[in-house]
């Protein structure tokens, strides 16, 4: 475990009924991967680093594919799944299913393995690491599950951090959407990704043991209703977003999709609509050097001044601070 990720790759099998291999294999650097066989389309990135590895998937495909993984030491695999269902199999038998809006963390020991990705389409961040790294950032800081980790590398055995696959917290959502956005290139692109992962890493340890997931925990489907419900208004910005139209989507009353909303991100869903429009306003101003008229437009106001009063509120300033 004291070696580094730099021989670490994946083996792609893309196939209709999930197992042929291709043959074709992919070393981690910083590259993208397009899937263009096998009915599986998208693309898959990398950014390969010293002690860990950032993967992220977004592909479609009508019947799912699967991925061998090879590598030159045992690794710990932090996944997340943010659009599609996950498994992972070592010498074919069940390890860990982590259901879409849910992540887990858990040990791979140099043992035949594979990632199955199931539902039409996938999108992932994947974050492997090695006992080293894990061991710098925590320091002192130790939990129960940890220690099992520490038995389970002894005996060269499959680990799970989490019996049953944790519902992706709020907070973690904006770190990872932070990660996947990032628009830095080169060292500079780097240094964020790598302090990023260190807190995202950090607050998946330290915050999911202590969540309190009585108040938040419902029914899988009912959590996929929410997260479709959420991907949605952040797909739509533009459009005028009500209350009767995101229950339709959800697939349940308006009053049941408020309070389960409520639960899942900790704040209304108007609120949370609010706050969309804003960041993606910013980045419209910063990155594409949209006007207030033509930003106001991109998120859903057809009066900039109601725009910036909404801007001012949210964000504390005013969008026009943010043109050079």
């Amino acid at each position: 475990m004291k070696q580094g990720l730099n021989n670490f790759s994946y083996s792609i099998i893309l196939s209709n009924t999930i197992g042929k291999n291709t043959g074709a294999t992919t070393a981690f650097v910083e590259s993208n991967i397009n899937y263009n066989a096998h009915d599986v389309l998208g693309e898959e990135s990398h950014s390969h680093f010293t002690e860990f590895l950032v993967g992220s998937k977004n592909t479609e495909c009508k019947k799912g594919y699967a991925v061998a993984i090879a590598s030159n030491c045992p690794v710990f695999k932090l996944h997340f799944s943010l659009l599609g269902s996950y498994s992972h199999q070592v010498n074919n038998n069940l390890v860990v299913t982590i259901p879409e809006g849910f992540c887990n963390l858990f040990f791979m020991p140099l043992q035949p393995s594979k990632d199955i990705f199931t539902g039409k389409r996938t999108r992932t961040l994947e974050v492997f690491f090695t006992q080293s790294f894990l061991e710098r950032i925590l320091g002192e800081q130790r939990t129960a599950n940890l220690l099992d980790i520490t038995t389970a590398i002894d005996a060269e055995a499959p680990f799970v951090f989490f019996k049953e696959s944790k519902q992706i917290p709020l907070k973690l959502s904006n770190q990872i959407k932070e990660i996947l956005n990032c628009a830095y290139t080169g060292s500079l692109k780097k240094s964020y990704i790598e302090s990023r992962i260190t807190i995202l890493l950090l607050d998946f340890l330290m915050d999911t043991t202590k969540l309190e997931v009585a108040d938040t925990v419902m029914p899988e489907a009912d959590y996929a209703a929410i997260v479709k419900v959420e991907e949605y208004c952040r797909l739509n910005l533009k459009q005028k977003l009500t209350i009767n139209a995101l229950s339709q989507i959800a697939g349940f009353n308006t009053t049941k999709l408020k309070r389960d909303f409520k639960k899942i991100y900790k704040t209304t869903i108007f609120k949370h609509i609010t706050q969309l429009r804003m960041e993606n306003a910013k980045q419209l101003i910063l990155e594409k050097g949209y006007s207030i008229a033509e930003v106001s437009y991109e998120v859903g106001y057809s009066n900039p001044q109601h725009f910036t009063t909404a801007f001012k509120k949210t964000m504390g300033y005013l969008p026009s601070q943010l043109i050079k």
